[in-house]
């Protein structure tokens, strides 16, 4: 969002600069890791260096002194290379013009690299911003999935973002050098820093209400609506929505609010991700229902029951392949509860159900499920003295519990 209006968004305005970024850091922990560092708060700094470095290149107002310093820097440091590297790619770096000479003179490198030129470049950017009365706004996105050799656990990434936010701790004592970070609340929740509780004043929740959703798909469907000039209020977007889809006159799923309902996790949430990701898969059943000449949709809709059903179910499955992605140690508590009877379990039902006969590990467990919103609290008392919970419904499906294909 924050790319799509960036012209937009005052503080990226001119002299400003900003750089957006997914981090991939396996090349940089590569580096590193070869000249005997080990430390990952060097390695966010050694990140960000590199990003710096990129964006004040293309800047044509760079002083020619830290021009040919960054230059030397990116290729000491084996992130620009005669063959283009992985990491030249990924970040679409075209300054081509200027590179020739350090190559022949920099690589192989004659001198030992040393971490003081990391902060070289940092220290340097944030001094000529600040002759520029400009900031430099790193934003950087898809937190969840950092790893340092691939995918990592997800106790090895709370530990990698953990050091991340040690680095951003020390970096923002600049002046010029900003950050935007975004994370999955639960994930930031879980993660361990000194003075976490200074960031407190400059942190923002997002929640996306029902209303908000609704909008959001009507945005996507404002091309069928080229008349409209008003603004898309939720009773508009409502609207359009069900202009599209025929809903089921069956189970639970007979509206939009129905739907809003049965995608909520435990802590009743929903992400644009799963509804995003419903709306795909219904326009593609019904495309192959389409071909087939089956399935009609009725009165004018665009999407029929069957595919609205056929896309829910494989939203439930794409929702619980990303939550065991991304927490992989439930993988195995999560086969314990594949074919249970129902999604409602007492304390000690579910702490069987789960394969835990301590009853420490099983509320360790069951306290996890709970913050992650894999696992609801129904009688709505603290997760330590509840003795009423439920699986989500998407999570439910996926996993076969209960009779939950009937409901829908």
């Amino acid at each position: 969002m924050a790319q799509e209006l960036q012209k937009e968004i005052p503080v990226f305005q001119p002299p400003n600069l900003w750089v957006a970024d997914e981090p991939q850091l396996r090349d940089h922990w590569a580096t590193l890791k070869s000249i005997g560092v080990s430390s990952q708060v060097v390695l966010w700094r050694f990140y960000v260096a590199s990003l710096v470095a990129k964006i004040c290149l293309e800047q044509k107002s760079l002083p020619e002194h830290l021009e040919k310093a960054y230059k030397r820097f990116l290729v000491r440091w084996g992130l620009y290379a005669e063959f283009p590297t992985a990491w030249q790619a990924a970040k679409l770096l075209k300054l081509t013009v200027g590179f020739g000479d350090f190559l022949k003179t920099e690589f192989p490198i004659k001198i030992p690299l040393a971490t003081t030129e990391i902060d070289y470049v940092i220290f340097s950017a944030n001094d000529w911003l600040e002759t520029n009365r400009a900031d430099l706004w790193i934003c950087l996105d898809s937190l969840d999935e950092v790893g340092l050799n691939g995918h990592s656990r997800h106790d090895e990434t709370e530990d990698l973002l953990s050091n991340m936010m040690r680095a951003v701790g020390e970096l923002i004592r600049l002046k010029r050098i900003r950050f935007k970070l975004f994370f999955r609340t639960d994930i930031y929740n879980s993660l361990t820093y000194v003075n976490k509780d200074h960031f407190s004043a400059v942190k923002l929740e997002l929640r996306w209400s029902k209303e908000d959703l609704a909008i959001l798909l009507a945005h996507r469907l404002q091309n069928l609506h080229s008349g409209h000039n008003g603004p898309l209020t939720y009773p508009v977007a409502l609207d359009w929505i069900n202009q599209v889809f025929d809903w089921p006159n069956q189970g639970l799923l007979k509206s939009f609010d129905d739907f809003y309902s049965l995608v909520q996790d435990g802590n009743e949430d929903v992400l644009p991700r799963d509804m995003i990701n419903f709306c795909i898969a219904a326009q593609k059943c019904q495309t192959n229902f389409d071909i087939q000449g089956i399935n009609k949709p009725l009165a004018g809709r665009l999407i029929s029951a069957p595919a609205i059903r056929e896309a829910f179910v494989q939203t439930s499955a794409s929702k619980l392949q990303d939550f065991l992605q991304v927490f992989q140690n439930f993988r195995e508590t999560y086969d314990q509860l594949k074919g249970s009877q129902s999604a409602v379990f007492n304390r000690s039902d579910l702490s069987a159900a789960l394969g835990k006969t301590d009853p420490l590990d099983a509320n360790l467990v069951i306290s996890d499920l709970v913050r992650v919103g894999a696992l609801a609290i129904k009688d709505k008392k603290s997760v330590n003295q509840s003795d009423n919970f439920e699986i989500p419904f998407l999570y439910a499906l996926a996993l076969q519990i209960g009779d939950t294909n009937e409901r829908i």
